[in-house]
This record gives structure tokens, sequence and C-alpha cells, in this order.
């Protein structure tokens, strides 16, 4: 038996590492590093493959732009 999807919105097609890659417009290898770190999008399996939808893609690099005109933190010139 199958469990229901959790989240209903995830329709369309399924991307696989280095299609989502190409959407992010992102190298292949940057991509599957930042999978290995942890700090890649969400995705899912596939049988053995990694996939992903574009609605996770979408809020995943919306949460990794920056504005170039807000200043950092002092915290975060520390950090760098």
């Amino acid at each position: 038996m199958t469990a229901p999807l959790a989240n209903v919105e995830r329709r369309g097609p399924v991307l696989t590492s280095r299609r989502a890659a190409e959407y992010c417009g992102l190298a292949y290898k940057t991509f599957r590093n930042l999978l290995s770190l942890g700090v890649g999008p969400k995705g899912f399996k596939q049988g053995r493959l990694n996939a992903f939808y574009p609605v996770d893609l979408d809020a995943w690099l919306a949460t990794r732009l920056t504005d170039p005109d807000e200043k950092p933190a002092p915290a975060e010139l520390l950090a760098g």
C-alpha cells in the first residue's frame, strides 16, 4: 500500500539531479556537493535516483537569494 502525498501541490514533472541542477543554474557537481552537505533542496528517492519537484527547487532558490544593497550584520562579517 502506498502512502498519500504529504503535500498535494507537488505536481508536474519530477526532475533528476542533473535536470534539477540545470533548472537551478548550477553545475551538476556543485549541486551534488550541496546535497551531500545537507544544504540542498528537498528531494525524494525514486528507486535509486534522487527526484526533485520544481516547486521545491523554487523554494530552495528563494532561500539562497540575497539583497546586494543590504548590509550584513556584524556577526556575519566576523563569520566570513
